[in-house]
């Protein structure tokens, strides 16, 4: 998950310490004396330092394990080697599920929760750990996602010289895959049933993942089905995204021959399997966010009742301890809470959030096409009357931009990277996806262009 640089109060007190406790648990998991980044709240600070591990545990290529994270090259003294990276992975993986099962259960448990000053308490003291806890196998699957992918390039490299062929094997064995992402394109291309839709999308982040101020899909999610009634879906396609994914194993296999297909196999598999355990990370690190914010609105209710608190966003301008003192009573009136919330108010509106886009280009979804760019500024703009075939172009795609996905010919993402939203989307319908392009938002719009993925690049047609 990336952390927005622009944060309440209230989700910076928990997201901060929680993410020096998962860093610090994914060292000594691996066994890494790495220092932690001086800024985690900056947009690459924490993808520069999952770069760093990768390449300490798994070994590789540091200017492609950059690029895979959409971040300057790594440049850790000790690289480790692939059968250390894969031991660990196969350990995760191992143990992921019974974790993802644990941080559903807590965020179920929070959201039917009949809420007294008792229970709120009680849960508030778990916040942060079951966040860190969450935060933990996010940034460990992303090391073992990102390592096996490089992995599987080198291996597929191994067996045939031609790098663009090599990369667009690679894109074909990771498409189609059944992620959370996928799951909810999908009911909104299916029109599955609103309440339906709403219980298993409902905890899902609108935009800017890690913001608990932030609604979730099960606030506002009814006004994107009714819309979804009304789109005609265009390139996204996930029996097509399944049939490249065979078609690329077959044809790999083929190349291989007798003796290597074992070793390749491995190699794809565990591709493939890490890039679905990160996803499902990123899904149980939404729950538990999800319940964090049903928390505090259910912390707003009680301040609300004596009028410490006059609107329930309110109560993310303050601390999570800061809750707590008004709880306790130890901040018993308007007057102790009035003037902070006022200065906080508008501390956050002044503060600037720092650009996420860059031109580390990479390739993360599809085949080469080409189309007219259009270039969104926000998930409204995407206009109706649009012309069929076009490519879209936007910054920090998430699923408020759902729409985006289904419409466009292919996407390019001024920021991304190959485990960021828009990656994970484009690879389950098989939607040619560039992500890094931050240089094509000079471009003009209508201006025809084609994306190229396996060659990590865009280009003006004539």
């Amino acid at each position: 998950m990336d952390i927005p640089s622009r944060l309440t109060p209230f989700s910076r007190s928990v997201l901060l310490p929680a993410l020096k406790d998962s860093l610090g648990r994914l060292h000594r998991q691996t066994q890494l004396t790495l220092s932690l980044p001086d800024h985690p709240d900056q947009p690459q600070a924490i993808r520069s330092h999952l770069a760093e591990v990768v390449l300490a545990q798994w070994g590789g290529e540091p200017q492609a394990i950059g690029r895979y994270l959409g971040v300057a090259s790594p440049q850790a003294r000790a690289r480790g080697k692939a059968s250390t990276g894969i031991k660990q992975t196969r350990t995760w993986l191992q143990d992921f599920p019974s974790a993802y099962a644990r941080l559903r259960r807590w965020s179920e448990f929070v959201f039917h929760s009949e809420w007294s000053q008792a229970q709120l308490l009680q849960v508030m003291e778990e916040i942060e750990p079951m966040t860190a806890e969450a935060l933990s196998w996010v940034h460990a699957l992303a090391v073992a996602a990102v390592g096996s992918y490089d992995h599987l390039a080198h291996q597929l490299a191994r067996k045939e010289k031609d790098a663009g062929r090599v990369a667009a094997w690679q894109l074909g064995l990771v498409a189609g895959l059944e992620t959370p992402e996928a799951r909810l394109l999908r009911a909104l291309q299916t029109q599955t049933e609103a309440a339906s839709w709403r219980e298993r999308f409902g905890h899902m982040p609108v935009a800017m993942e890690g913001e608990m101020a932030q609604p979730r899909l099960g606030e506002v999610g009814d006004t994107w089905w009714s819309r979804a009634e009304t789109i005609v879906v265009w390139n996204w396609n996930d029996t097509r995204a399944r049939d490249r994914q065979q078609d690329a194993m077959q044809r790999t296999m083929a190349q291989a021959g007798m003796l290597g297909r074992s070793g390749l196999r491995k190699a794809i598999e565990l591709t493939q399997q890490t890039l679905i355990a990160h996803a499902e990370a990123r899904d149980a690190l939404a729950y538990v966010v999800a319940a964090a914010r049903h928390w505090a609105m259910a912390a707003a209710a009680e301040g609300a009742e004596d009028g410490r608190i006059h609107h329930p966003d309110e109560i993310f301008m303050l601390e999570i301890e800061e809750i707590k003192q008004m709880m306790t009573g130890e901040w018993h009136s308007r007057g102790h809470v009035e003037s902070l919330i006022h200065e906080r108010q508008k501390a956050y509106q002044r503060a600037t959030t720092l650009p996420s886009s860059h031109d580390h280009a990479l390739g993360v979804a599809g085949y080469d096409t080409e189309g007219p760019l259009h270039i969104l500024t926000s998930p409204q703009a995407l206009r109706a009357d649009l012309p069929d075939g076009f490519i879209a172009l936007a910054g920090d795609w998430s699923p408020q931009w759902w729409e985006g996905i289904l419409r466009a010919e292919g996407i390019i993402d001024t920021g991304g990277h190959l485990l960021s939203w828009s990656a994970a989307a484009a690879r389950a319908g098989d939607l040619p996806a560039l992500v890094g392009g931050a240089s094509w938002a000079d471009t003009r719009e209508g201006e025809r262009i084609r994306l190229d993925p396996a060659r990590h690049q865009a280009q003006k047609t004539l």
